[in-house]
């Protein structure tokens, strides 16, 4: 048989694999299992396999990764790997199966063995859970390792690794070895801040005027050699954010629609809304109209874009 498993969600797919796996009682124990790698060794040895009978078990499966030449990437001309691929059909069957396992989504429906498997063989699209799935998806993850989260600890931490089920798998691992009973000061101290939490914690400083705040939020950058640019971009981003939910919200929309109408984690849109509930539109747009001028200004070097930032701060 002819399997596709595709998507963003690496990790799903890995458990749909794992499923595959077991429903024919195929792994490398029992020596009826291989993987490859077709961008470094081809399909041809691939059908050398699939011709290959399976001399320990009725069933047989392989696994193919990287099958570059299914997608929208450039190949080589003399590229044969589809003609490959279209000579071992005629070997598989319901104990002889083939896997194309392909964690994105870019596959060229124009090319002839797309659209030949797209009739023949048996697609899993596998694509990340929206958010609420994964907060349970987390928290039975959690007891099954017979530990427990508090709400608001799961909220961070769902706010800090969005719907990366290998990230938050992987902290989950952690936080369970660290304690039985995680709590807010449990993530705070052992799950790392994003990028986008220390700027959103700038933005909140410097729209509150905390200048104390603000300029120690700005040294701990620095130190992690954030372009001052890329920080200008980024608070005026938070900024807008935060306008765009004030508006909103306003207008009478929920936290579901807001979260979906800005494609923004609810985790975080909580943290937004909460912060964001002391600042004006007005302050908000004469901030943002003050960032434009200063992109401009270090985009035309009439000004350096430390120097620009920094005074930007000081004189909020």
């Amino acid at each position: 048989m002819l399997f596709v498993l595709y998507g963003t969600e690496r990790l799903l797919m890995d458990q749909r694999l794992q499923k595959l796996k077991k429903e024919y009682q195929c792994s490398q124990e029992l020596m009826n299992y291989n993987s490859y790698d077709v961008s470094k060794e081809g399909m041809k040895v691939v059908l050398e396999d699939v011709m290959t009978p399976s001399f320990l078990s009725e069933q047989k499966m392989i696994v193919i990764n990287h099958c570059d030449f299914l997608t929208t990437k450039k190949l080589k001309k003399e590229n044969k790997d589809a003609d490959y691929l279209m000579k071992c059909i005629p070997y598989l069957n319901e104990t002889n199966h083939l896997v194309i396992f392909h964690p994105e989504k870019n596959f060229d429906e124009r090319k002839k063995i797309v659209k030949y498997l797209r009739k023949e063989a048996q697609f899993f699209e596998i694509n990340p859970l929206n958010y609420y799935k994964v907060s349970d998806t987390t928290r039975q993850a959690i007891k099954k390792r017979s530990c427990t989260i508090d709400d608001d600890a799961l909220e961070l931490l769902l706010s800090r690794k969005g719907t990366n089920l290998i990230d938050i798998s992987s902290e989950v691992e952690k936080l369970c070895l660290y304690t039985k009973h995680i709590n807010l000061k449990s993530v705070e101290e052992l799950v790392s801040r994003p990028l986008d939490e220390n700027v959103f914690d700038l933005t909140t400083a410097i729209l509150s005027k905390d200048k104390q705040k603000m300029m120690s939020i700005y040294k701990d950058l620095m130190t992690l050699n954030e372009e001052p640019v890329k920080l200008i971009v980024l608070v005026a981003n938070s900024m807008r954010l935060i306008y765009q939910v004030k508006l909103l919200d306003r207008k009478g929309y929920t936290d579901q629609e807001i979260a979906k109408m800005l494609s923004v984690n609810p985790f975080r849109l909580k943290y937004v809304r909460k912060e964001g509930k002391f600042f004006e539109l007005d302050e908000l747009l004469s901030c943002l109209n003050q960032l434009s001028k200063l992109d401009v200004k270090i985009k035309t070097g009439k000004i350096d874009k430390k120097l620009g930032l920094e005074l930007f701060m000081l004189r909020i």
